[in-house]
């Protein structure tokens, strides 16, 4: 009788486990229409531009209500950005100053009442864009939705800086692209022998360039060589074929500096992993 009511009361606490125990983050669904979202800096003109990169392909695409919302380090003025529309009007609707739950940022709710736009696939395109006294800020970067702080934390006054990109329906169209998780998860993973690897020197970067060589990758194979800032702003993207990038020079900007990461896209990868990132140290 004793065993019978033991087994019953791990059963139990069985159920009870797997009802408490948190479920992973689902994975976004990039088969379904989606902008890939992403913060740039422009280094020729010192400010930095949030762009939409669409999966598919839409003429007439009336783009709803939508929010990108960015966060700031607390040492940037306590003010609204001066944000200048170039897909739609876009304005610095909503602020919250270094609230209590994360007193070192501020939050910049940045909102569009939309627009009729023509998208075409993998192409992206430039939906508003801001200056910051002295230029680039480290630390600046994009709103992450589902880890930032929401509207009931607080010092967040019910402000909701969730990111949303709809439609005249109300269909959500928002995704991030590049993420912080992604990168560092990407530049940790071990590789195998035979593995397509990109190889930086020097790393750390003591200079104003370092050199890039691609290993194991097919003849003839595209990639996209993305140079992005630890909190995920990136900075320049260019496009060359594999057998190419031998030892081949890449500028450092002068404005980034500490970790950041190449991030290298297959672009017509058929097989094993779809990029490969490399962390990197800059001394400047």
């Amino acid at each position: 009788m004793k065993k019978i009511v033991l087994f019953l009361l791990l059963v139990a606490a069985n159920a009870h486990a797997q009802r408490v125990r948190p479920t992973d983050e689902p994975q976004p669904d990039r088969t379904k229409p989606r902008f890939d979202i992403s913060l740039n800096y422009n280094t020729e003109a010192d400010r930095y531009e949030v762009y939409a990169q669409p999966n598919f392909t839409r003429q007439h695409f009336l783009l709803g209500p939508s929010q990108v919302s960015i966060v700031v380090p607390r040492q940037v003025a306590d003010q609204s950005l001066s944000v200048s529309g170039a897909t739609a009007n876009w304005t610095d609707y909503s602020t919250v100053f270094a609230p209590a739950v994360a007193a070192d940022v501020d939050f910049h709710g940045i909102h569009s009442m939309g627009k009729n736009i023509d998208v075409q696939k993998d192409t992206p395109f430039m939906l508003f864009f801001f200056s910051l006294k002295g230029g680039y800020v480290d630390g600046v970067r994009l709103y992450a939705n589902g880890q930032d702080p929401g509207s009931r934390q607080k010092g967040m006054m019910g402000g909701d800086f969730s990111n949303t990109i709809q439609d005249y329906s109300s269909t959500e169209f928002y995704q991030t692209g590049i993420t912080q998780a992604a990168l560092q998860e990407l530049s940790t993973a071990p590789t195998g022998e035979g593995t397509p690897t990109v190889v930086v020197y020097p790393n750390p970067i003591t200079g104003d360039a370092f050199e890039v060589t691609a290993r194991q990758f097919a003849p003839g194979e595209r990639l996209k060589l993305h140079l992005i800032s630890s909190t995920g702003v990136e900075f320049y993207a260019l496009e060359e074929a594999s057998e190419k990038l031998v030892n081949y020079p890449l500028r450092v900007p002068t404005q980034l500096s500490g970790q950041a990461y190449l991030y290298v896209e297959r672009a017509n990868a058929t097989t094993g992993q779809r990029a490969v990132c490399t962390k990197l140290l800059i001394l400047n």
